[in-house]
């Protein structure tokens, strides 16, 4: 029985060596170069490039509209400048993707699988539950840092794939009408009025101020959304697969492991009760 159960260790041990050889020598070299890894940097890049030709776009398009006379849209062109606010906090938290994928990958196979392996062949020797929970919840961590940003990524290019071509449309049409808005302006021709200029470009009545305006705040709502958009696709989907890939691997492999009490209390021994004594006997 004994020997059974020597037996049954060194397997474990093992395969525990085994496995964390296998993620520092191979996985930390071929997962990076893997396609669905390779596809997600070039999805970040390609939002990384959205976000700052849409910021560009805004701002060129908020100058734009500061030229015209009495600063009657100056109020619609601070509102596209604020809108930066918004594009870098996106900027930044795609750069951080970014280094979280390039790092968090061989931080994972590298350094926390081989660590959570060492956890668990302290179990196999020591049977103390602790170890066994510290041992999951890192190879927990390990693949969900590991996949969270590809899984991310490869979502967002299936799901919101329309989303995404309504922010591109959005950011052409800014950069459109900035663009027309300042051929008005520097068209010379003194027999026709700015309005009339504008309506020529646009392809739509502008007859005065009130229409330009209407156009006007109909643009700044499509940056809204777009920019409602980028936050949804690149700072909410990321966190939600987080969770749902840790929910997933904890429900599949069966993880949830009850941590044990850091000190344990012993009950009292209840005193026996004194049986009562007949008077008289």
């Amino acid at each position: 029985m004994l020997s059974t159960e020597w037996a049954k260790r060194v397997i474990a041990v093992l395969l525990l060596l085994i496995m964390g050889a296998f993620s520092f020598l191979f996985l930390t070299d071929w997962i990076p170069e893997s396609k669905f890894v390779r596809d997600s940097f070039e999805s970040l890049e390609n939002s990384k490039d959205t976000v700052m030709t849409f910021s560009a776009a805004t701002l060129s398009a908020s100058l734009a509209i500061t030229t015209f006379p009495d600063d009657f849209a100056t109020p619609l062109a601070e509102t596209l400048a604020d809108m930066n606010v918004y594009l870098i906090a996106i900027l930044t938290l795609l750069l951080f993707e970014k280094i979280l994928l390039q790092y968090g990958l061989y931080s994972a196979f590298a350094i926390i699988i081989p660590i959570a392996c060492g956890f668990g062949i302290a179990f196999v020797f020591t049977k103390k539950i602790a170890f066994k929970s510290l041992a999951v919840r890192l190879g927990i961590l390990a693949l969900a840092v590991a996949f969270v940003i590809p899984c991310s990524t490869f979502i967002t290019d299936v799901v919101a794939h329309d989303l995404l071509e309504y922010v591109d449309n959005t950011i052409t049409e800014t950069e459109s009408g900035a663009d027309k808005v300042n051929a008005a302006i520097q068209d010379t021709t003194e027999n026709k009025t700015i309005f009339e200029k504008l309506s020529e470009l646009f392809k739509t009545a502008i007859h005065d101020v009130q229409d330009f305006m209407l156009h006007c705040q109909n643009s700044i709502r499509k940056c809204m959304n777009s920019i409602a958009i980028l936050i949804l696709t690149n700072c909410i989907m990321p966190l939600m697969t987080f969770f749902v890939l840790k929910w997933i691997l904890k429900e599949l492999f069966q993880i949830a492991l009850p941590m044990p009490p850091l000190r344990r209390k012993d009950l009292p021994t209840p005193k026996a009760k004194a049986e009562p004594v007949a008077i008289g006997e």
